[in-house]
């Protein structure tokens, strides 16, 4: 069983048993305001937020999007002065559970397969997050593609969404990267064809 069903089945038991009450919150409607304090790990039962705070010009900023079937304040909640970053937003008609420090501490003392579970996904995110931060300390554009396409690539191939999605997703203008990727083809280290690439080693 994934990961991810674990956590959904425990969750929705909880709810079927009625010991958690789901919230619903209405397109565009504020969730959790900026600075306030996290008690709660927070289980998206259907729809998706949005994490977003007003940059120094007024634009609002995009911190994060958080899809039905996932969680978040699960960071913050047991830091000892843990305040969201950004107003929670719904993006849709969405419905969430509320699970506090101490159920959720109770849930990991008596269910093994959900604290296995929990932990798993809290380490794999983890891990992704310092892969970013070590992807965007390549202040070298050609470097930070590298590393990006050798770390998603499984025996050397792998698939992207579209040039402007790697874009995205490494921080550099579109036309860089697709600069770099052609040049990469040019040097015979890779081969593009359409969205899908194969490293050459």
């Amino acid at each position: 069983m994934k990961l991810n069903d674990i956590i959904f089945n425990k969750f929705s038991s909880l709810v079927s048993s009625k010991k958690i009450k789901p919230i619903s919150y209405k397109s565009k409607e504020v969730i959790f305001k900026e600075g306030d304090n996290c008690n709660f790990l927070c289980y998206i039962l259907e729809g998706e937020i949005e994490i977003a705070t007003l940059s120094y010009n007024g634009n609002q900023e995009v911190i994060s999007i958080i899809k039905e079937h996932d969680f978040f304040g699960q960071y913050l909640l047991f830091q000892d002065n843990g305040k969201y970053l950004g107003e929670v937003i719904a993006n849709k008609p969405t419905k969430i559970i509320k699970i506090s420090k101490d159920t959720l501490l109770n849930l990991m003392m008596n269910d093994k397969l959900f604290l296995d579970a929990y932990i798993s996904l809290i380490s794999n995110e983890s891990f992704n997050i310092k892969q970013q931060v070590k992807l965007l300390s390549h202040k070298n554009a050609l470097d930070r593609v590298i590393f990006y396409l050798e770390n998603k690539c499984i025996n050397n191939e792998c698939d992207i969404d579209s040039v402007s999605s790697l874009a995205k997703n490494i921080n550099l203008p579109r036309e860089t990267v697709s600069r770099i990727l052609s040049k990469l083809e040019s040097e015979d280290f890779l081969i593009k064809n359409k969205n899908h690439i194969i490293i050459k080693k």
